[in-house]
């Protein structure tokens, strides 16, 4: 069963470094203006949302390859802080911009999910 969490694990760490390169494309897109409405705030060039885009772009990549590689523990805390800033995006657009992202939503998923495939692989 170990072996079948580690597989798990790597594929969702294929997952993240694709995860990463489109949300880094898109960021980039709508900042140029070619994209409308993918990612909100982007558009409107409000700072904080473009700046928490690119780290969560650049930690993605980053999760990916430590996930891949089969670090557990780092993978393990990778998770949580995926989650952790996933959720506090999804809030601080809702509060401020009254509007839902769905690739904030996606990292938060993906975040518990490294996180539990992790744990599983600890046991």
């Amino acid at each position: 069963m170990k072996n079948y969490n580690k597989s798990s694990l790597k594929a969702i760490g294929i997952m993240m470094i694709i995860f990463a390169v489109i949300y880094a494309l898109v960021g980039t897109l709508a900042l140029t203006g070619v994209v409308s409405g993918a990612l909100p705030g982007h558009e409107s060039e409000e700072m904080l949302i473009v700046v928490l885009g690119y780290a969560v772009a650049l930690l993605a990549l980053i999760c990916g390859v430590v996930c891949v590689s089969g670090n557990v523990g780092a993978s393990k805390a990778f998770g949580i802080i995926f989650a952790v800033l996933g959720l506090a995006s999804l809030v601080y657009q809702q509060l401020t911009n009254d509007t839902f992202s769905t690739f904030d939503c996606l990292a938060m998923c993906f975040g518990v999910a490294i996180y539990s495939v992790a744990s599983r692989i600890e046991e």
